[in-house]
């Protein structure tokens, strides 16, 4: 048995304004998030701040703050310039 849940725990929109899991921030990309201030910060693996999001715990809360899901494709290469 894991301790993994079976859903993201939460959302941010990304560089190219698509929603992403932030168990997903892209190859070489991890997401740190401060739930209490709905602040996500997504740092590449040298540590350095690449995107900054606000956290959205559900798809809906997305859409509540009047922002139109459109999922980013996960297996698509990410386009931020940090990234080789």
């Amino acid at each position: 048995m894991t301790d993994a849940p079976d859903a993201p725990e939460g959302f941010f929109i990304d560089w190219d304004g698509k929603t992403r899991p932030i168990d997903q921030p892209g190859k070489g990309m991890r997401c740190e998030v401060d739930k209490k201030s709905k602040y996500v910060m997504v740092l590449n693996k040298y540590g350095g701040l690449d995107h900054e999001s606000t956290w959205y715990p559900t798809v809906a809360d997305v859409e509540k703050a009047g922002i139109k899901v459109i999922h980013a494709d996960l297996n698509a290469p990410i386009k931020i310039s940090s990234i080789e």
